[in-house]
C-alpha cells in the first residue's frame, strides 16, 4: 500500500480515496521509470569517457536494481498476483478462525505472526534508515555548497550519482542535487518495502504448513469420519500445493534477476568499502543486502523442509487403526510429500539457504575479478 501497488480493492475505501491512492500509485511508478531511464541513457556517455570500469558499473547496477523494482511493481499489480493476494486473505481468514478453537493453532499462528512482523520491521526499517543516512549525507552536501563561496562560480559541480538530465544539472545545480537524494531514497525505501512483502508470503506458506502438519497428525475419529477429514485436509493440501506453485511462478524470473543483481551489488559494495568511499552508508547498505538475501533464502528453505515433514506427520498419525479407504489415501498423501514444495530463482533451480550462500560467493567472485 504504501508504495502504490496494492490492487486488492478494500470495501472500505471512499471513492475519493480510491482517487488519491490512484495518483499516488501512477506518480510513484513514473518517478521509478524516469530514474532508470536517466541511468540507462547515461551509460553510454560514461564508456566513452575515463571514467573508472567500477563507477561505470555501479551505474549500470543501480539501473539493474531499479529494472528489479519496475518488474516487482508490475508483478505485484497482475492479475494472477491479485487473485492469489485474495486466495492468500481468504486462507488467513480461515486459519485465523482456526486458531480460535484449536490452542496449538493459535500458538503456530501467533508465533509466526510474531516472527513475521519483527522481520517486516527489521527490513523495512533498514531500508528506512539507509534512505533517511543517504538524504542526511545530501543535506550536508547541499548545506556545504551554499554556505561556500568557492562553489558559486565552479563550471562543473560534482553530484553523487550519474543521470541524465534534460537540463545542464551545472546550471541547475540545486534541482539536479535535491533530485539525487530524493530518489536513492524512494528506492531502498521500495527494496525494503518489496523485499518484506515476499518474505511475508513466504512466511504464510510455512505457518500453513506447519498447520497442516498438525491436522494430519491428529485427524484420529471414527472411521467415516477420519476418512471426511482426511479427503479435506487432501483438498487443503491441494489448495496450498497450487497456491505455491503459482506464487513461484510469477515471481521465479523476478527472484533470478533479483538475485544476479545483489551479487553484483554485493561486489560493489564491498570494491567500495575497500576504496574507502562513504563507509558508514557503504556498510550499511551492504549489511541491509545480505539481511535482505539470507532472510529470505531462510524462509524459501523452510518452506521446503515443512512440506517434507508433512508425510512424517502422516506416519505418526494414527493410520494403522484406520479403514482401507482411509490407508490409501494417506499412501497417496504420503507419496505426495515426498516431492517438497518450493520456490524457484527461475531455470537455475530452486531458492533455498544454500542457493543464498552461493550468491554471497558469486559477490565475492565479482570482487576478485573487478579488483583485478
Amino acid at each position: 500500500m504504501v508504495i502504490g501497488i496494492w490492487k486488492v480493492e478494500s470495501p472500505d475505501a471512499s471513492v475519493f480515496g480510491k482517487r488519491i491512492y490512484q495518483v499516488y500509485s501512477l506518480s510513484f511508478q513514473l518517478f521509478c521509470y524516469s530514474a532508470a531511464l536517466s541511468l540507462l541513457v547515461e551509460i553510454p556517455s560514461l564508456v566513452k569517457t575515463d571514467v573508472a570500469i567500477v563507477a561505470a558499473m555501479d551505474n549500470a547496477n543501480k539501473f539493474l536494481v531499479y529494472i528489479v523494482i519496475i518488474i516487482k511493481m508490475i508483478a505485484w499489480q497482475s492479475r494472477r498476483m491479485v487473485n492469489l493476494l485474495r486466495v492468500l486473505l481468504e486462507q488467513n481468514r480461515q486459519l485465523q478462525k482456526a486458531s480460535r478453537t484449536e490452542l496449538h493453532i493459535r500458538r503456530l499462528y501467533r508465533k509466526h505472526a510474531r516472527y513475521n512482523h519483527n522481520l517486516m520491521l527489521v527490513l523495512v526499517t533498514s531500508g528506512t534508515v539507509i534512505a533517511i543516512s543517504i538524504a542526511t549525507v545530501g543535506g550536508v552536501n547541499l548545506y556545504h555548497f551554499v554556505n561556500s563561496p568557492d562553489n558559486i562560480n565552479a563550471t562543473e559541480k560534482p553530484l553523487p550519482y550519474r543521470y541524465w538530465y534534460p537540463f545542464d544539472p551545472s546550471k541547475y545545480y540545486l534541482v539536479a542535487l535535491v533530485d539525487q537524494n530524493i530518489r536513492p531514497t524512494f528506492s531502498c525505501f521500495c527494496i525494503g518495502v518489496t523485499s518484506a512483502s515476499l518474505n511475508s508470503l513466504a512466511i504464510f506458506v510455512s505457518v500453513q504448513l506447519k498447520v497442516l502438519q498438525h491436522q494430519f497428525e491428529h485427524f484420529n475419529r471414527q472411521e467415516q469420519e477420519a476418512l471426511d477429514c482426511l479427503k479435506l485436509l487432501c483438498e487443503k493440501h491441494q489448495r496450498l500445493i497450487v497456491y505455491t506453485t503459482e506464487f513461484s511462478e510469477s515471481f521465479k524470473y523476478i527472484v533470478m534477476l533479483d538475485y544476479t543483481v545483489c551479487s553484483l551489488t554485493f561486489a560493489l559494495l564491498i570494491l567500495q568499502i575497500i576504496a574507502g568511499e562513504e563507509l558508514v552508508i557503504t556498510f550499511t547498505v551492504l549489511t541491509f543486502t545480505t539481511l535482505q538475501l539470507m532472510t529470505f533464502s531462510w524462509n524459501c528453505n523452510e518452506i521446503i523442509l515443512q512440506s517434507m515433514e508433512l508425510a512424517k506427520a502422516l506416519f505418526n498419525s494414527d493410520w494403522y487403526n484406520q479403514n482401507r479407504h482411509a490407508k490409501i489415501l494417506i499412501h497417496v498423501m504420503m507419496m505426495r510429500c515426498q516431492k517438497p514444495l518450493s520456490l524457484r530463482i527461475g531455470w537455475l533451480g530452486v531458492m533455498d539457504l544454500d542457493a543464498g550462500i552461493s550468491r554471497l560467493k558469486l559477490g565475492y567472485s565479482y570482487t576478485s575479478i573487478m579488483k583485478n
